[in-house]
């Protein structure tokens, strides 16, 4: 509603301030919790405001994040730990991803994590997207022209023109305030899911037909022009191009991920370059 400082969460005032000093509790203990949208958001702005008080240092700020905090014997270590870790940086010390929707009340879910953390997700994100497109450049190349543990550059990742803008931008954001230590965690995590993408590839083979499967139905096999065939082989991602794709519609240089993963039933003739009715006059 339209003219209040915050959200009311559908609590009196003593339950949701009991309920966000239990969030921010919880996110310092793991740091990373699931909970709503709305709860989440409301829990990180608290959260920013005792992190802030942490680095202060001083006596009095340390007495207002006592006050606030449940479980004190863990939470408090934690809070000097991550005044320590945000030190350098002016703000922004929580992150929030969607999570889809709860079951049975199909609430919109939430992860609120601390950043720059151990199991920060942007960062294995951003990693996992480094090996994917290294390992794309590979396959397409048709020679590893990269030699074992030189496939990136920690301390020029984020200008590396092989990859593309958006993980370079992400890059940058997750070794920002990080220093080497983000950049070498970076590197050895994109290493690491790399040589997973190659023996994933390796096991599984390229995407094929499993002709094996369809022998197997014999008269039971199903009937139908727009039969989707069993494939095997590595799964490609979402908007990955494949040779037994259908070609792009007319106009367009590539195709969508929605035509991709139409898959066969994107050959069919789009309704925009079908040919028209024929158009009769009409009577009167």
């Amino acid at each position: 509603m339209k003219g209040l400082a915050f959200r009311k969460l559908s609590r009196t005032s003593s339950h949701r301030n009991h309920l966000l000093r239990n969030l921010v509790s919880s996110l310092f203990e793991h740091e990373r919790i699931t909970t709503t949208v709305a709860k989440a958001k409301e829990a990180a702005r608290e959260a920013e405001k005792i992190i802030t008080l942490g680095k202060r240092g001083t006596v009095q700020a340390g007495y207002g994040a006592r006050g606030y905090l449940y479980t004190q014997e863990k939470t408090l270590p934690k809070l000097a730990e991550l005044a320590q870790r945000y030190s350098q940086r002016p703000g922004g010390y929580t992150r929030i991803h969607l999570f889809g929707n709860r079951q049975g009340d199909h609430a919109p879910r939430a992860i609120l994590e601390l950043v720059d953390g151990p199991n920060d997700l942007r960062l294995q994100m951003t990693a996992r997207a480094i090996a994917r497109e290294t390992f794309n450049r590979i396959t397409k190349l048709g020679t590893d022209s990269l030699r074992e543990g030189r496939q990136f550059d920690a301390a020029t990742l984020e200008q590396d023109e092989r990859f593309n803008e958006v993980t370079r931008t992400n890059i940058s954001k997750v070794v920002r305030f990080g220093g080497m230590e983000a950049r070498e965690k970076l590197v050895e995590l994109a290493a690491e899911h790399l040589l997973r993408l190659r023996a994933t590839a390796a096991l599984e083979g390229q995407v094929r037909v499993d002709d094996e499967r369809v022998a197997s139905w014999a008269d039971n096999r199903p009937r139908g022009r727009l039969l989707t065939k069993p494939m095997r082989g590595h799964r490609p991602w979402a908007g990955q191009e494949r040779a037994d794709q259908p070609p792009p519609l007319a106009g367009k240089t590539k195709n969508s991920v929605i035509r991709l993963g139409k898959g066969v039933f994107a050959k069919r003739q789009n309704y925009r370059t079908a040919p028209s009715m024929p158009q009769y006059a009409r009577s009167g």
